[in-house]
């Protein structure tokens, strides 16, 4: 799908790209998270075509930001593991979007409201809610000297498992590994995220890689993520090239330059900004839902 954007839509969207894609190479996120929002409640794009667009801009900073990197292959062992199950993640996710869309609306205090409008805000406010919250929670709890107790997917070895010693973290099972990646594929395909937003905190507090590592393999993720979450919404007719070009060139050139600030920040205060931009993207995800079902 193409539609022609105005020079003023043009340069805002590009603006919004540029914005997102750095923080993107920052805190290895993607980034999407807050585009889905910003596009959707304030440019007013269709929720559906918001998801993804979004899905296919994040190629463009995902590939700045690995480039950035120089990823050695051993570093892209738990990446491509965890992949195995983010492929089947994204494409249930993205059927499950396409199902909610073919239901048409539902009727909620008083209003017809679109099914798949409800199912992608309310999972994204319950999603950046819990997320931003306890990223803050943990930051201050390791500030007053209390750690949280990391690593409880790390403790079930159900075989086969193997070793990650380019990670710092002792055998991890891949089945778990897999399962990981689905679940965190199912949300990417439904919601248009990379699906870093949920790896960052599943490989920092449940298999307790350290924050730079993790965002490192996230990264990888992301690519990848994003490439069959792209193929799979154009499939289904969900992708605007326009759109997608002007999110795409602003984005690449705010990831490069995030990736080079990301190297100096310390670990604590990539996790904390994460749980800043979450609740702010959660902010505006309460916004359009009052403004729905008011």
């Amino acid at each position: 799908m193409l539609a022609l954007l105005s020079p003023h839509e043009t340069l805002l969207v590009v603006g919004c790209g540029f914005v997102v894609g750095g923080a993107s190479g920052v805190f290895g996120v993607g980034g999407s998270f807050l585009l889905v929002p910003i596009l959707h409640v304030v440019l007013g794009i269709p929720i559906e075509v918001a998801v993804g667009s979004t899905a296919c801009q994040v190629l463009g900073p995902s590939t700045a930001a690995l480039l950035a990197r120089r990823i050695t292959r051993p570093q892209l062992r738990l990446p491509l593991i965890i992949t195995g199950g983010i492929i089947m993640g994204v494409l249930l996710g993205t059927m499950i979007l396409s199902w909610a869309s073919q239901f048409g609306e539902i009727r909620i205090n008083g209003r017809n409201v679109a099914a798949s409008e409800m199912l992608v805000l309310s999972t994204y406010l319950v999603l950046l809610v819990g997320i931003g919250s306890f990223s803050l929670y943990e930051v201050r709890r390791q500030l007053n000297g209390h750690s949280i107790r990391r690593g409880w997917l790390a403790s079930l070895s159900v075989p086969p498992v193997d070793t990650f010693p380019e990670l710092g973290v002792g055998t991890l099972s891949i089945p778990v590994l897999s399962l990981f990646g689905f679940v965190t594929g199912v949300t990417a395909g439904m919601l248009g995220i990379s699906g870093a937003l949920l790896l960052i905190p599943g490989l920092v507090y449940l298999l307790d890689i350290r924050s730079k590592k993790a965002i490192l393999a996230s990264l990888v993720v992301v690519w990848i993520t994003s490439f069959l979450a792209t193929i799979s919404h154009a499939w289904n007719g969900n992708v605007d090239l326009a759109l997608t070009l002007a999110l795409m060139f602003g984005g690449t050139i705010g990831a490069r330059i995030g990736s080079d600030l990301s190297n100096r920040l310390q670990g604590r205060s990539l996790r904390s900004g994460i749980g800043w931009l979450s609740l702010f993207a959660a902010t505006l995800v309460l916004f359009q839902l009052w403004h729905v079902l008011k």
